[in-house]
C-alpha cells in the first residue's frame, strides 16, 4: 500500500478517491480489475496494484504539469490501464472529459472548444485513423469521419503501440503508471476536496449548443453509495460490465470488476459477453463466475434468445442482472424472469445529471404491471405507466403541475459546463406517484413514468403520454415494438402516428406463438380492433404504419422519435399532395 502524503490526505474526506483507497485498505490482495481478453477476461490487477498505479500516475502527471483545474480529453476504451489513468488524473487534482469521437468532427470540436482541455489521452489506433496516415483511408471506407486528434494543440498521451499518426513527443500511457518519482521530485499535493471537478460528460441527446455535465468527486461518490443501497455489491462478488458507472461502485465495495472484450468492434457483442461470465482458471489468475451483470435491454434480448435455444448457458453464480439506460417493458421482463429463474433483476432509473434516482426490483415491477400492486390501472386492469420504483434515500423529488419530475441530492452533478451551479434537475420525465393497491398512506410513494415532456402529444384538449400506451400495444400478439409520435397538422394540433414492428414468430409475452409472415393489412386490422379495448379512446392513433425496423439513436439504441417524426411528416405531406 502507498504510504506517501498523497494517500494520507485522501483519507481526510469522503469522496470517490477516498472510497477506492479505503477498499484497497480492506482487501489489498484481492482481485480488483480484470482486463478484456479474447475468450475470457484477461490480466487481473489487485487492489494494491490498483492504488499504486493511480498514485504513480498522479505523480507523473503532476511532474508533467497536470494538476488542479486541468482537464484531460479521454478517448481510451475500458481497461485497467485506462481506469488507472482516469483516476490518476482526478487524483492529481484535474478532471477527465469524455467526448465520443464518433459524433463527427463538427460536434466534436464544438464540445472540445467548450471544455478547453490542454491534455488528451487516446488510443494510438484513433490517432492513426484520424490523421493523415496510411490507416486513415480504412476509416473513411468504413464510414468513419473522425476528428484529427493529432492536430489538437494539447499535450498528448497514447494507449497501445506506437502507430503512424501518433504526434511527435506523445507519451505512452503505460509509462505514467510505472514506479512513482522520488518523493522530493513530486509537486506539492493539492488538498483533496469532494467539490473538485472530476468528470465532464456530454449528454448524448444534446443538439445545437453542447451541454457538458460536470460531476465532482463528491457527487460521483454519493451516486455510487446510493446505487449500492439497492444493488448490494460486496467483497468477493464479481461484477461484469463495460460501464465505468458500474465498475466504480464495485471497486468501492471491494468487489472484482471484470471487463468484457470488444474484439475489433467499437461495441460489445452480447453473446460474447455472456460467454465471458463463467469461472476463469488460468496459470496466473483464477476466479469464480460472475455474480452481477449490467446490461441495457437491447443487449439482454439476444442473450435470452440464446439461453432459450440452448446455445448459451449462464453460470449458476449469477445472482443479479442490472438493467438501465433504456425502458424495460414488463412483457420483456416477464420473459427474462422465466428464462433466468434464479436471477434477481434490478432496474436502474437515472440520467447523466443525477444517477441513480430510483432502483426498482424486477418482481416489484411485474406486480405493478399486473395491476396487483398498482394505485392507478389501465382499462384492462394492468398498472398504468412504466414503474420506476421508490426514490433512493438521499434523493429528494417534487412533481410539477405538468407532472414533470424534479430531483436533487448529493449525487446530483455540479451543473452544466459554463453555467451556474444546479439547484435541482428538471428531468424532462413526466411521472405520477403511485402508493400501491391500497392507495396513499398504505405504502411508500413510487415513481411511475407516464411520458417524456418532449414526447408528449397534444391532440385537441388531451395530453397523450406515449409511455402509458406503448407497453400495452407491444403486448399484443404479433407486435414486437410500438412507438407513438405526434405530427403537427398545421393548425397547432397533432395527429397521432403509431409505428409498429411485427414479430417474426417468436414466443409472446405469455408463451403463445405470434403471427408469422402476417400481412401488413392483417396486422393493421387486428390493431384497429384490439386497441380500443386496451387504451383510452382519446389516445387511439390516427395512423398506423407497419415498419421493418424502428430508427434508433445513441449507443443504447433508444427509439429515435425525431427521425420517426420526420419520416411520418414526409409521408403525411405525400398523402396530402396526392389528394
Amino acid at each position: 500500500m502507498p504510504d506517501d502524503a498523497m494517500f494520507e490526505e485522501t483519507l481526510s474526506g469522503t469522496d470517490l478517491i477516498e472510497a477506492v483507497y479505503a477498499a484497497a485498505g480492506r482487501v489489498p490482495d484481492s482481485p480488483a480489475i480484470a482486463a478484456p481478453g479474447r475468450l475470457r477476461p484477461g490480466r487481473t490487477i489487485t487492489y494494491r496494484e490498483l492504488v499504486k498505479g493511480i498514485d504513480a500516475t498522479a505523480r507523473h502527471l503532476r511532474d508533467d504539469g497536470f494538476g488542479a483545474g486541468e482537464r484531460m480529453l479521454f478517448s481510451v476504451r475500458p481497461s485497467p490501464a485506462a481506469f488507472i489513468l482516469a483516476l490518476g488524473a482526478v487524483r492529481a487534482g484535474g478532471s477527465v472529459v469524455f467526448i465520443d469521437p464518433g459524433i463527427g468532427p463538427s460536434l466534436f470540436h464544438d464540445r472540445a472548444r467548450l471544455a478547453a482541455p490542454r491534455w488528451a489521452a487516446a488510443e494510438s489506433l484513433l490517432y492513426a485513423l484520424s490523421t493523415r496516415s496510411p490507416l486513415r483511408p480504412l476509416a473513411r471506407r468504413r464510414g468513419l469521419l473522425l476528428p484529427d486528434y493529432g492536430a489538437m494543440d494539447v499535450r498528448h498521451y497514447y494507449s497501445g503501440p506506437w502507430l503512424p499518426g501518433v504526434p511527435r513527443g506523445a507519451t505512452p500511457v503505460k509509462r505514467l503508471a510505472s514506479p512513482a518519482l522520488p518523493r522530493d521530485s513530486a509537486p506539492p499535493s493539492a488538498v483533496a476536496s469532494s467539490g473538485q471537478e472530476a468528470v465532464i460528460i456530454f449528454t448524448s441527446g444534446t443538439t445545437g449548443a453542447p451541454k457538458g455535465v460536470v460531476h465532482t468527486r463528491g457527487s460521483l461518490g454519493a451516486g455510487f453509495e446510493q446505487l449500492n443501497q439497492r444493488c448490494t455489491f460486496g467483497e468477493g462478488d464479481r461484477i461484469h460490465s463495460e460501464q465505468l458507472m458500474m465498475g466504480l461502485p464495485a471497486l468501492i465495495a471491494g468487489a472484482h470488476w471484470t471487463m468484457p472484450g470488444y474484439g475489433f468492434s467499437a461495441h460489445i457483442d452480447p453473446l460474447r459477453l455472456a460467454r465471458e461470465l463463467g469461472p476463469v482458471a488460468g496459470k496466473k489468475h483464477s476466479y469464480d463466475g460472475a455474480t452481477h451483470l449490467f446490461l441495457v435491454p437491447s443487449q439482454l434480448a439476444p442473450i435470452l434468445d440464446a439461453v432459450e435455444d440452448g446455445s448459451v448457458r449462464l453460470p449458476g453464480t449469477l445472482r443479479t442482472v442490472m438493467l438501465g439506460a433504456a425502458p424495460v417493458l414488463a412483457p420483456f421482463l416477464k420473459r427474462a424472469t422465466a428464462l433466468l429463474p434464479g436471477v434477481e433483476f434490478k432496474l436502474i432509473y437515472g440520467m447523466t445529471e443525477l444517477l441513480p434516482i430510483a432502483v426498482a426490483d424486477g418482481m416489484e415491477k411485474l406486480a405493478f404491471a399486473s395491476g396487483a400492486d398498482a394505485e392507478f390501472t389501465s382499462p384492462d386492469g394492468s398498472g398504468e405507466g412504466d414503474f420506476l420504483g421508490e426514490p433512493l434515500p438521499a434523493v429528494g423529488i417534487r412533481v410539477g403541475e405538468d407532472h414533470e419530475l424534479y430531483a436533487q441530492g448529493p449525487n446530483m452533478c455540479h451543473g452544466y459546463l459554463g453555467e451556474d451551479a444546479m439547484i435541482e434537475h428538471a428531468t424532462g420525465d413526466l411521472v405520477r406517484l403511485d402508493h400501491g393497491a391500497g392507495g396513499p398512506g398504505t405504502g411508500p410513494a413510487r415513481l411511475v413514468m407516464i411520458g417524456r415532456k418532449k414526447d408528449m402529444i397534444i391532440r385537441g384538449k388531451t395530453n397523450i403520454y406515449p409511455a402509458l400506451y406503448e407497453p400495452l400495444i407491444t403486448s399484443v400478439p404479433g407486435v414486437k415494438q410500438a412507438v407513438m409520435v405526434g405530427i403537427p397538422d398545421g393548425i397547432g394540433d397533432e395527429a397521432v402516428w403509431l409505428a409498429v414492428v411485427a414479430a417474426q414468430g417468436k414466443p409472446g409475452a405469455q408463451g403463445e406463438p405470434k403471427a408469422k409472415g402476417q400481412s401488413v393489412g392483417h396486422l393493421k386490422a387486428k390493431l384497429a380492433k384490439v386497441l380500443p379495448e386496451l387504451i383510452d379512446e382519446s389516445a387511439l392513433p390516427d395512423h398506423i404504419e407497419i415498419l421493418d425496423d424502428i430508427p434508433h439513436s445513441g449507443r443504447h439504441r433508444k427509439p429515435d422519435r425525431e427521425a420517426l417524426r420526420r419520416q411520418f411528416a414526409r409521408t403525411s405531406a405525400d398523402k396530402a399532395g396526392a389528394q
